[in-house]
């Protein structure tokens, strides 16, 4: 990997190249922004670059180094993940004591928290102690969604990178080069993923339609019966490992979005949700739906799926939550 590969975030580089360019890196970096838009990349070129055996503009991504790095089998480079559903004090541990070793060949030893907002409170206080007395030669680099899920004491302590989400023309290179998909499947990828690109959900591309065309049926018919299979349906989704309730809030997000252009009057093409199984257009359905709501309404609706996700978050019941979500949903409806 190198800064060469990495699509949109030429913002990002910039400010990382200066960085190295005028040798004033810092000891701790922070990049935030949404998922799957190339922070962790950017990372993993940035512990290339200053490791490489070239030493050119780049790293050369092809020297020993550059593929231990890439495969996190180098020496001197960790990447430091969430164990289940937080990072633990005791990964913590492990690492700052590895931070501390000599370096076996780095120029600079490279740590990388990737997920830094699932810091246990334990383990951020643990953490926050090496940000304030770094070891010599290492390079520290969080990455989370946002700073607000950050103690503001290590946030203060660490130099921010915010990553901009990608455009629908980046993400539909990306997704054209790294999958099979007909440019009709990568369009309607690129729109649902909102600015971001995930390879793993077009591997999910079927399973993503599914919920699709079962959520629609659900948001335009709103009955008894409807709302009860949605319930059983959305118990038996929670359930699986499959995941189909995180796809079920990001369409909803994406509908409900969709719900709000139309009311304010904006151009149709810009919708994302435009066609049903790639091929079938929904622009209809989204204006029948909409009949059954008020502005206001849509604008509670995002918040309770915002609260879903939060909930699920702390390790909620994943089948409460999500039918929660639904009762309130339909609670609302005109």
């Amino acid at each position: 990997m190198s800064f060469r590969e990495i699509y949109g975030q030429e913002h990002a580089i910039d400010l990382l190249n200066q960085a190295v360019q005028r040798d004033r890196m810092p000891h701790a970096w922070l990049f935030t922004g949404q998922a799957n838009i190339g922070k962790y990349k950017t990372a993993v070129a940035l512990a290339q670059k200053l490791n490489c055996r070239k030493c050119g503009e780049d790293a050369c991504g092809e020297c020993d180094i550059c593929f231990q790095i890439a495969e996190q089998n180098f020496l001197d480079f960790q990447v430091l993940i969430p164990d289940g559903k937080f990072i633990k004090i005791d990964q913590i541990r492990k690492s700052l004591n590895w931070l501390h070793l000599h370096p076996d060949q780095a120029k600079k030893r490279v740590l990388i928290l990737d997920g830094a907002q699932h810091l246990g409170r334990e383990a951020a206080n643990a953490f926050l102690k090496t940000l304030e007395e770094p070891a010599p030669n290492t390079l520290l680099i969080l990455i989370a969604d946002s700073s607000q899920q950050l103690l503001e004491t290590i946030v203060s302590r660490c130099q921010q990178i915010r990553f901009r989400p990608l455009t629908e023309e980046i993400s539909e290179r990306i997704l054209r080069d790294t999958t099979n998909l007909s440019t009709a499947r990568i369009q309607l990828l690129s729109s649902f993923s909102m600015g971001s690109v995930n390879v793993n959900l077009a591997e999910r591309l079927e399973l993503m339609e599914t919920v699709q065309q079962t959520a629609i049926h659900w948001l335009t018919t709103f009955s008894a019966a409807t709302l009860e299979e949605m319930l059983r349906t959305c118990e038996t989704w929670a359930k699986s490992k499959n995941e189909e309730w995180r796809l079920l809030l990001d369409f909803l997000e994406t509908w409900f979005r969709d719900l709000t252009w139309l009311f304010r009057g904006l151009p149709e093409e810009k919708l994302i949700n435009q066609t049903v199984g790639s091929d079938e257009n929904c622009i209809s359905s989204l204006r029948k739906s909409g009949e059954h709501f008020t502005l206001q309404q849509i604008f509670e609706i995002f918040g309770l799926i915002a609260e879903s996700r939060r909930t699920i978050e702390l390790n909620a019941n994943k089948s409460l939550a999500v039918e929660s979500l639904c009762l309130q949903m339909y609670r609302r409806v005109v």
